[in-house]
């Protein structure tokens, strides 16, 4: 797709601090303990990695916002990328900013059960085209 980037390998982000989006493809055998699982690990590893940020899960895939030191979410992506638990991540968008959106979220899940978190992620200064793929993410689960 346009505008997306498919990481077959990790490239050294530059930047001093940005905020990639990205999602990939859950394994077929993932169920909501696993999503559950990633959420716990992520906060509990992301306050040392200085890393906030949030993970949708639909039933078929992730769409996750990560914000931090480009160092730590470059190896944070290497991780994803041999993570057994999806495959076929995808950058959707990066962005560098001053400010983080999510700074108190040491890993946030939005979904089922979550409509608090879906509603500050909503109404979040976000770029359209971030927000524009996270409604189509929610259609998709709406659609399974």
């Amino acid at each position: 797709m346009p505008g997306h980037e498919r990481l077959g390998r990790v490239t050294r982000w530059v930047e001093d601090d940005f905020q990639p989006f990205d999602s990939s493809v859950a394994s077929t055998h993932v169920d909501s303990g696993d999503v559950f699982a990633i959420i716990e690990e992520s906060a509990r590893n992301n306050p040392q990695r200085q890393v906030t940020g949030f993970l949708l899960y639909n039933g078929r895939g992730f769409l996750q916002y990560v914000e931090g030191p480009a160092l730590a979410l470059d190896g944070l992506l290497c991780m994803l990328i041999g993570d057994y638990r999806h495959h076929s991540v995808r950058i959707l968008h990066r962005a560098q900013r001053e400010d983080r959106l999510f700074p108190k979220w040491k890993m946030r899940r939005g979904g089922l059960g979550a409509e608090d978190e879906l509603a500050a992620i909503y109404h979040a200064d976000l770029p359209n085209e971030m927000r524009a793929e996270i409604e189509r993410f929610g259609a998709q689960r709406k659609a399974a």
